[in-house]
């Protein structure tokens, strides 16, 4: 029985990553945003971590906490950017209290960026150099401090 769940396990992994259109190392597709929440966008030239999120997601929300934590230990050298292809209104009430210092939250535009990514689960995270390049991907609760100090 173990064996089974086992196995079991190792392919919805192995297809939840080989849906993702990102592959590390290589670049990462052009972001589409819409517009920015309270027209604070990501500055440029910097290490960015991509978010991507609903707020129908629990996980999603649930990440929020940890993301903020990495933006404000990581200040100047890392960008948090927060994508959600909802209506502003219903994401600012949830998003609001985290939107601070270098964590900013985009809107995509028609869903674009979360169909140019594949994105399959949420939240999904992607660390992206200042070029373009992707250095981690997956479930950003489980992006750790010394994971980004290591790309930076």
């Amino acid at each position: 029985m173990k064996r089974i769940l086992i196995v079991l396990f190792a392919v919805v992994w192995t297809m939840a990553a080989m849906g993702q259109n990102v592959a590390l190392g290589e670049r990462t597709p052009e972001l589409r945003i819409r517009s920015w929440m309270d027209d604070r966008a990501a500055k440029p030239g910097r290490t960015t971590l991509l978010v991507f999120f609903h707020s129908a997601s629990r996980p999603s929300v649930e990440s929020l906490a940890h993301v903020q934590k990495l933006g404000a230990k990581f200040g100047d050298r890392l960008n948090v950017v927060i994508l959600s292809r909802e209506d502003g209104s219903a994401v600012r009430a949830i998003v609001a209290p985290y939107a601070k210092g270098n964590l900013t939250v985009a809107f995509d535009d028609e869903g674009r960026s979360f169909e140019a990514y594949n994105v399959q689960y949420l939240p999904f995270g992607v660390l992206v150099t200042s070029k373009g390049r992707a250095l981690w991907m997956g479930n950003p609760r489980q992006l750790t401090e010394e994971t980004i100090e290591s790309n930076l």
